[in-house]
């Protein structure tokens, strides 16, 4: 027999799948459907990576699989064509952007193919062909006549770089997000698309899905929705003669409830407040020296710089319409114009930024939420036949006057462990209570500093040492002692509890009881905002309060008064789409001589990319130099008219590519009514990185699509998963300036594609990173040799085998199915070990090539001829396992009593129930541990487990 040669098999079968036409299929067909979808690349000039690699072969694994269950499967692939690199190579060249771009496209797909990737290329959907942003420019239009679509001029991203403005998801830590280039801020027209116009439905419609957890979450994060209170804090004593100046100032908020800490108000750079009363502001030069310091800042900058800065409005103060007091406004560029109102009430003692803020400006800080401890369960838990007593207590952390040591108490009468905790009498303060506290309980009596750690914190439990529920609200102080000095405690003080020094790296682990629990951090790691919900204190009518509560009761009473009133706000911002560079799709606008836009009517679509450009970028469009288009725009339009020269973002031409591919050849409709029935994709797979853009903007088309009557379906994509990055193996990232990248062409050369894709499906679950290391695929490759000698081990019959097979069969269907390929490899890898030692039965041989088939399709077909089968193997189908033949004959017997285990034994599968029991309380294991006691109730889960309860 011939030994195994990759290059010869894999080159014969992927000539005889092009010959066949394999990949084509009926669209028509009545059989269900089912649609799988690659993220399509961008045709670049360095070819496939490995990401593409993992990536299309998990595609290309499931689309095989589904194709042998019966399914008509649509599994297309296109081309992202449009875009910088192209344009950027032709400055530098002078080759037009489109011959490099099919020039890129002929190589991938050469790749694609040498990898066995079953793409019907005659079925593209390439988004620089005019067949194809034809539709692109159709959908602008739809969008734009229903109102989803306008211009206006205002700071955008501006790359200096790529000459052109980015949108806010492009910008990553203030850089181009292509080039790296910082970003600057630029006043432009721009055209947008009104995605927030769905930014509820974004949100909502996620629940909707199947995707990544992680994904979700962060677009539901990115999306930013808030839910709060619009409410005004007026200009403090406004003087004569400023009529028509700001009389107040609305700010917007998710926590009223905190109100009460109100230190001091921000508004944005750009809010309208500061010119209004620019001659009231003192240090005018120094705010608007900051103001226009912040024009150079990114709004992603501004929000997620670490360290806030501000300056103060001097002159300025604001009356918060809960208590009337008077407060500071600064201006901040942390706070964003075009966000809520523009302006946020501050409160450092329950937000993180404003804290950090107070901090800086040495601003004041204010309790007036408390966290709040209510024991429900266990000893501690209130009782409903208890009477309830509200005190005031302190905790005092007491320091040893040498060693780092505090003193404890320990109640090992009801399992406490605890600092000194006291109640506070009437007339007395917490800081004299604390005082009084250390020297009745500890005995030591000379105090050398005291000081507050932390605020207020509330809790509700049962006292057992008092018999009755404690409604408790405690403060903290931190005592150093001064020396020694001992005066031995009243008995009474001491009857419940003894006190021990604990060393200072011990205490968190030493105390037990929520609030002590609370303080100990506090004191480990220093005080903060909290930020959580609670009770409210220092809040005048709404003390003790949830925080719940007292946003709705708030909100009510700002309504009432007409102050404020409930509102949503969201993060996300519309989608900047105009671009300043040439290889994009045009913008389906002409204007009047007098400046109106106007669309571009359907029968001069596709509005063509002109060719006599100047591809060099100027901070101007190219499309401005063109002769052509304005001769073209004024035959059609009249003397005067004018092209729109931007081109889109190619995101928009990527939003939906994945509509088109039902009906790619219709020239009258983007997808007929027919076609729409394999809409929308039922799996997709690609990368994590797209989650902010081209997700997110998918989703928009689909949801803008559905509203104006176009799509029957508001979710593109039903079931998305991400594969891993792909590391070298070192763990690196793959790049051009590393040296480190793989091609896969070399892989494919040494390895063979069969081998490429196993190991790139086997190396880790399709979601985790994947650290590509040659010594490895070595060991895949080997797998794939004694698969292919089992030709020479058939033998007659071999039940070990079969039984084997049957669940291999059943494991592997199961696990690609769920995407769990390395799982599904494994259990092809447990069969072919125990047929290599044994020989394996014609008809188990075939059933393992079928179940191998996705995986390695190119050694399959050869396996499958060899065996004398004429047809392709991908004709077949799936098998189905024989449900007596994966039944084991033993199992393991796990043995509980009162719910630990306590033996565990073979028997024969499916085991009788009393024969299980009887078997279990033979055991001499168990027998040590209900010999002599009541057995209550014995619970059998069939082949599984016997739970004794004694």
């Amino acid at each position: 027999m011939e030994s195994y040669n990759p290059k010869e098999i894999e080159r014969k079968w992927q000539e005889v799948w092009l010959k066949q036409a394999s990949a084509k299929i009926d669209k028509d067909d009545t059989r269900k459907k089912f649609y799988i979808l690659d993220m399509f690349p961008y045709p670049s000039g360095t070819g496939l990576h490995m990401g593409h690699t993992e990536s299309y072969t998990a595609s290309d694994v499931f689309y095989r699989f589904k194709k042998m269950q019966g399914f008509n499967v649509l599994h297309p692939q296109g081309f992202d064509a449009f875009g910088l690199p192209a344009e950027n190579y032709a400055i530098k060249t002078g080759v037009p952007p489109v011959e490099t771009t099919r020039k890129n496209m002929e190589n991938y797909i050469r790749q694609m193919r040498s990898l066995g990737f079953n793409y019907d290329f005659s079925e593209q959907a390439i988004t620089s062909d005019p067949e194809y942003y034809k539709w692109t420019q159709w959908i602008f239009s739809e969008f734009y006549k229903n109102g989803l679509v306008y211009k206006k001029t205002q700071k955008t991203n501006w790359c200096s770089s790529c000459q052109t403005v980015i949108a806010n998801e492009q910008v990553v830590e203030n850089e181009c997000e292509r080039c790296g280039t910082g970003i600057e801020q630029k006043e432009m027209p721009t055209w947008f698309f009104k995605i927030t116009d769905f930014a509820e439905e974004l949100i909502a419609d996620l629940d909707n899905v199947d995707w990544p957890e992680y994904t979700k979450k962060n677009q539901r994060a990115w999306i930013g929705k808030s839910e709060g209170t619009e409410f005004d804090f007026a200009i403090k004593d406004l003087p004569a003669g400023r009529q028509g100046s700001a009389e107040k100032i609305r700010v917007f908020t998710t926590r009223v409830d905190t109100v009460y800490g109100v230190t001091y108000v921000v508004v944005a750079p750009e809010h309208p407040v500061i010119t209004q009363l620019e001659s009231q502001i003192a240090n005018r030069d120094e705010v608007f020296a900051y103001i226009e310091k912040s024009k150079n800042k990114t709004e992603l900058d501004r929000m997620e710089a670490k360290e806030k800065t501000g300056v103060e409005l001097d002159g300025i103060k604001a009356v918060n319409p809960f208590n009337g007091e008077e407060v500071p406004v600064f201006v901040a560029d942390y706070v964003l114009g075009n966000y809520g109102t523009g302006a946020v009430m501050a409160v450092p003692a329950h937000d993180e930024r404003d804290w950090d803020f107070a901090k800086k400006y040495d601003l004041s800080i204010k309790q007036s939420i408390a966290p709040i401890f209510v024991v429900k369960e266990g000893k501690d838990a209130i009782r409903d036949d208890a009477e309830t007593v509200k005190r005031k207590t302190v905790v005092a952390i007491i320091k040893h006057w040498e060693e780092d040591k505090i003193f404890c108490l320990n109640w090992e009468k009801f399992g406490w462990k605890s600092f000194i905790i006291g109640g506070v009498e009437d007339n007395e303060s917490g800081e004299e209570a604390a005082i009084r506290e250390v020297k009745e309980e500890s005995g030591f009596q000379n105090i050398k500093t005291i000081r507050k750690i932390g605020g207020e914190v509330h809790s509700n439990f049962y006292a057992s040492h008092k018999g009755e529920n404690r409604y408790a609200k405690t403060e903290c102080y931190y005592i150093e002692l001064g020396d020694g000095g001992f005066i031995e405690p009243k008995e009474e003080e001491t009857k419940n509890h003894r006190g021990e020094w604990v060393k200072l790296k011990d205490i968190s682990k030493y105390v037990n009881l929520n609030v002590h629990e609370w303080f100990c951090k506090i004191f480990e790691n220093g005080d903060g905002a909290f930020v959580e919900d609670g009770v409210l204190v220092n809040s005048e009518n709404y003390l003790e309060m949830s925080s719940e509560e007292a946003r709705e009761k708030m909100t009510a009473w700002l309504e009432e008064k007409d102050l404020g009133k409930k509102v949503v706000n969201y993060r996300l911002r519309d989608w900047s789409i105009s671009r300043q560079r040439y290889w994009g799709c045009p913008i389906p606008i002409v204007y009047s001589p007098e400046g109106e836009p106007h669309l571009v009517p359907v029968e001069h679509l596709p509005w063509m990319l002109p060719e006599d450009v100047d591809f060099v970028p100027t901070g101007v469009s190219p499309l401005a130099k063109s002769k052509e288009l304005q001769e073209r725009t004024e035959k059609i339009f009249g003397a005067g008219f004018t092209a729109e020269y931007d081109t889109m973002d190619t995101f928009v031409d990527s939003s939906w590519y994945f509509l088109r591919y039902p009906d790619v050849h219709n020239a009258q409709e983007f997808c007929s009514e027919k076609r729409k029935a394999w809409l929308p994709v039922d799996v997709y797979i690609g990368g994590a990185e797209h989650t902010y853009m081209h997700l997110l903007y998918a989703r928009f088309f689909v949801k803008a699509l559905h509203k104006i009557g176009h799509l029957s379906f508001k979710e593109p994509f039903l079931k998305l998963r991400h594969q891993g990055m792909v590391l070298d193996k070192e763990g690196k990232k793959m790049s051009k300036s590393k040296g480190n990248v793989i091609n896969p062409d070399d892989m494919v050369e040494k390895f063979g594609a069969d081998s490429v894709r196993m190991y790139m499906m086997f190396v880790a679950p399709l979601e985790d990173a994947v650290m590509w290391n040659e010594e490895n695929i070595v060991g895949v490759r080997r797998f794939l040799e004694r698969v292919w000698r089992l030709q020479e081990k058939i033998v007659a019959e071999n039940t070990a085998v079969e039984s084997l097979t049957h669940k291999a069969i059943k494991k592997v269907g199961e696990d690609i199915e769920a995407m769990k390929f390395n799982t599904a490899i494994s259990a092809m890898m447990i069969l072919v070990n125990e047929a290599d030692k044994s020989g394996i039965a014609e008809s188990s041989y075939e059933l393992l090539v079928t179940i191998l088939a996705p995986f390695a399709p190119h050694m399959a077909e050869e396996i499958w001829n060899n065996l004398g089968h004429t047809e392709s193997i991908f004709v077949s189908s799936w098998p189905a396992y024989d449900p007596e033949l994966i039944k084991d004959e033993k199992i393991n017997l796990v043995v509980q009593v009162n719910g630990k285990v306590r033996d565990t034994i073979e028997v024969e599968a499916d085991i009788a129930e009393d024969e299980a029991k009887k078997v279990a309380l033979e055991s001499e294991k168990v027998k040590a541990y209900v010999v002599g006691k009541e057995i209550r109730k014995i619970i059998y889960v069939k082949n599984k487990l016997i739970s004794i309860v004694v």
